[in-house]
């Protein structure tokens, strides 16, 4: 059984692969669900306090999503991320008070003005899957994370526990931008599974093509390739990079399909069974009356949040 029947997804597949450097994607395609609220209706409002971040959606229909362990960063205030994945119900506003400030020595409150987004790199994703630590109610509490995080990157202001530190490094902004723009998302896509050096490191499913053209490069810039540049910048990286097969000349486009797909179905072959390997477990953190649900899981050593409405899943951010 394939990790998404365990979970209960339908009518995902692959399809392609994207690969730079020592990073891997497979795209993911699937059906968009219409009954969660599109992603330009959920807006962040402020940090109402130091740990709590309020969100609106504006949509009066239907319910939406805040992805798992977004960041909200803007001048002159304190950073924040979110502790794990929110829902909010339709027309509403919601405080979330589990969240984290991730600047140690930086005061102020955010608003909504001048906001940038991200999406917590896989390392500190990771402490998050303490049911305990998640859900404490305590600003400073990834500071020892972060801390250890940034370690050996000799960044320009290192010396706190300010994850800003590593996103505004000039040198590394224009390493992220650059490696994030080489991911585009393709037609149909919904989701992906992502690799370092040939081993899964994260699987990202959303509930539509727009959400995941939302959210995608929060992902693939804030969160995945903001680990592989740490991993490389600390040399904790084994070089190992997909060599992609060049097309034979004189293929007309459906043999160059065929042969691309031939292609992805092999290297496909070494990936599906270690995922479909890793045993799953799920505990609900949170409900709505809007039919939706968070599940809080435990994938192999790693893990992350499902949400699901009326127990269809609509949602995944795993990383492993």
């Amino acid at each position: 059984m394939s990790i998404f029947d365990k979970l209960k997804f339908t009518g995902l597949s692959i399809n392609g692969i994207q690969s730079v450097d020592e990073m891997t994607v497979y795209p993911i395609v699937g059906p968009s669900h219409e009954e969660i609220a599109k992603p330009h209706t959920l807006r962040f409002k402020r940090t109402s306090n130091y740990g709590t971040m309020v969100f609106e959606n504006d949509d009066k229909e239907r319910p939406a999503i805040v992805p798992a362990n977004i960041m909200a960063r803007g001048p002159s205030a304190q950073d924040h991320a979110m502790s794990g994945a929110g829902i909010i119900e339709k027309g509403k506003s919601q405080s979330f008070d589990t969240a984290c400030c991730i600047q140690q020595r930086q005061g102020g409150l955010l608003s909504e003005k001048d906001i940038e987004h991200d999406i917590l790199p896989i390392g500190l994703r990771k402490v998050f899957l303490d049911p305990k630590f998640r859900g404490e109610k305590n600003m400073s509490r990834l500071w020892p994370s972060i801390t250890t995080w940034l370690q050996g990157m000799k960044l320009k202001d290192g010396g706190a526990a300010h994850l800003r530190y590593f996103y505004s490094d000039p040198t590394v902004q224009k390493q992220l931008e650059d490696f994030s723009a080489e991911f585009e998302p393709m037609g149909n896509q919904i989701g992906a599974i992502i690799l370092f050096c040939g081993v899964p490191v994260g699987i990202e499913i959303m509930p539509s093509v727009e959400h995941w053209m939302s959210y995608w490069k929060y992902l693939i810039r804030g969160c995945y390739g903001a680990e592989l540049l740490r991993l490389k910048m600390t040399n904790k990286l084994q070089s190992s990079i997909l060599e992609l097969p060049k097309i034979p000349s004189g293929l007309n486009p459906q043999d160059v399909e065929v042969f691309l797909n031939g292609y992805v179905q092999d290297v496909t072959k070494n990936i599906v069974p270690v995922l479909d390997s890793l045993n799953v477990i799920s505990k609900k953190i949170m409900s709505s009356r809007a039919n939706l649900s968070v599940d809080l899981l435990k994938v192999g050593n790693g893990g992350g949040d499902l949400i699901k409405y009326l127990d269809i899943p609509v949602y995944l951010s795993v990383v492993l």
